[in-house]
């Protein structure tokens, strides 16, 4: 059985009218007669007949009717999904991110995108880089910090530069950094006392970790915790100093301050977005993309 032959059918039994569904399908007459003809073949047995200028249903042809309007009201259904899925007014992005990128900056480019196109539903998943790359085949775009090798990307995902932020140590207000370095700490710090790390896999231990390598420090690990606010808790609670992004303490109160480590440049890393070749992007994606590279160049001096 031809589908449309049937979508053809709900169109007729609905109008009463071979020539009116023909100008609504915009098919010539005999075009839509000769789906009908199709479908009764299939069939077996007459489904309609002519009384007057009107279509009038068999028994039959009543029962199929009721299959074939199912499927027209989910064809027309499917094609309004189409038309605001073009629009961007509909739709799915799944987003994978690691927690500094989640936490500090993605929310006012998501926000901004479900205003623009409230039926756009977004969902975030967090984890460290590796985690988030790990999980590739699953997202729509990626948010991580730092560089990835190139053979861990599975096609068609590529590496977009997107944001450059600065890794600081943190220390609470009144710890003796905080008076002895009141600018900025050399990377020998991390011989000399206790430091909260990340946990392994974590872009910003990665900066911190070939910081150290290049200037021939070696740093022992004693205590690792998960996330940035897993940090910053530890570092409050007293259990020693760490480090995160910049961004993490802009709206820390006075309990924790932040220092620049290894003057005059700092540690400065790469905030990367991954996303499909232009053509395998969602127009969701390519959206959010727009609103993304838009503030970056609004921002550029």
């Amino acid at each position: 059985m031809n589908l449309q032959s049937l979508l053809t059918f709900a169109i007729v039994a609905k109008l009463k009218s071979i020539t009116r569904a023909a100008e609504q399908l915009n098919l010539g007459q005999p075009a839509v007669s000769g789906q009908l003809k199709l479908l009764q073949d299939a069939v077996g047995e007459p489904l309609y007949e002519r009384v007057g200028h009107q279509i009038v249903l068999t028994p039959a042809g009543q029962g199929l009717l009721e299959y074939a309007e199912r499927m027209e009201r989910d064809y027309r259904e499917a094609k309004d999904y189409i038309r605001r899925l073009q629009q961007v007014n509909v739709g799915t992005l799944r987003i994978g991110s690691t927690m500094t990128i989640a936490s500090y900056y993605l929310p006012e480019y998501v926000v901004r995108l479900q205003t623009d196109y409230p039926g756009v539903h977004v969902y975030i998943n967090t984890g460290n880089t590796q985690e988030i790359v790990q999980n590739l085949p699953e997202l729509d775009l990626a948010f991580i910090e730092g560089p990835v090798a190139t053979e861990q990307l599975s096609a068609p995902f590529r590496m977009l530069p997107w944001k450059e932020d600065e890794i600081v140590l943190i220390v609470p207000q009144n710890h003796e950094i905080a008076e002895i370095y009141p600018e900025a700490v050399p990377l020998d710090v991390f011989t000399r006392y206790q430091i909260i790390w990340r946990e392994p896999g974590s872009g910003a231990r990665q900066v911190v970790e070939t910081a150290l390598a290049e200037a021939h420090i070696t740093a022992p690990v004693n205590i690792e915790v998960m996330g940035v606010a897993g940090v910053k808790e530890s570092v409050r609670a007293g259990l020693g100093i760490g480090f995160a992004s910049i961004q993490a303490m802009r709206h820390e109160n006075n309990s924790l301050v932040s220092r620049r480590i290894n003057p005059p440049d700092g540690l400065r890393w790469q905030l990367n977005i991954i996303a499909p070749e232009a053509k395998m992007r969602s127009r969701a994606s390519r959206a959010l993309l727009d609103l993304l590279i838009a503030n970056e160049e609004d921002t550029r001096p």
